[in-house]
């Protein structure tokens, strides 16, 4: 049976969600869980994982960009709003897209279609065995399958929709999310050390103030990963 898409919709609004809702009940598959406030969102992604959110920014208590960043690995989101002026401010998170209220269906579906498209292509790494020393990664890469050693990936940098995956011969790029292509790699190899960037852990060259280097290359390191890195890195 083909997995349900679950999507939860965060809203201080009930007729904004009730719109969302009527929205998705047209789509074959997805399932939709509601909730009137970002803290009560941020207990419910503790214990249940989602496929989507759709975020408004203007809520009580936390405001949907502070819930956003207080999120260690957030599912994919889109924001819905009745304020453009956030829109630049959204996009620093990676959004899938940016809704203004009041959605029309057809600017609806052009956003559930791409997020749609977004999780199916986390589904084009294919990988083996994390057992394995010498596993390794199919790739979609415009039209083919390229196969990459996984114990020679030095870094994976988020380029939107798209990651580009550095090896010491070079690099590839691929249409899909880090971190959809992060859930595909051996947790004990590979950190995610920032909204851009996942790295392994055993190619890192040198650490300096909020940035590790790896084969010649600076990459920062966020303030809610630090300790994490530090801890890693160092055992």
């Amino acid at each position: 049976m083909l997995k349900p898409f679950k999507c939860l919709i965060v809203d201080d609004e009930p007729l904004a969600i009730d719109v969302i809702e009527n929205y998705l009940q047209r789509f074959d598959n997805i399932e939709s869980s509601r909730c009137e406030n970002a803290l009560e969102a941020f207990h419910i992604l503790k214990e249940e994982k989602f496929d989507l959110i759709f975020l408004d920014i203007e809520m009580p208590l936390l405001n949907g960009l502070d819930f956003l960043s207080a999120l260690k690995e957030p599912p994919p989101v889109i924001i819905t709003t009745a304020y453009r002026d956030y829109a630049v401010e959204g996009f620093e998170y990676e959004v899938l897209d940016y809704l203004v209220k009041p959605i029309s269906f057809p600017r609806f579906l052009k956003a559930i279609e791409r997020s749609m498209k977004s999780a199916t292509a986390g589904e084009q790494v294919m990988d083996t065995d994390p057992g394995d020393d010498h596993e390794y990664l199919f790739v979609k890469v415009d039209r083919k399958f390229m196969k990459i050693m996984i114990n020679e990936i030095l870094y994976i940098e988020s380029l939107k929709d798209y990651v580009r995956v550095t090896t010491p011969s070079g690099s590839v790029i691929s249409y899909q999310s880090l971190t959809a292509f992060t859930e595909r790699l051996p947790p004990g190899k590979f950190l995610r050390i920032h909204r851009s960037f996942t790295i392994g852990i055993d190619k890192v060259d040198s650490i300096e103030n909020n940035c590790v280097e790896i084969n010649g290359k600076q990459i920062p390191i966020s303030r809610e990963h630090r300790q994490e890195v530090l801890k890693k890195i160092q055992r």
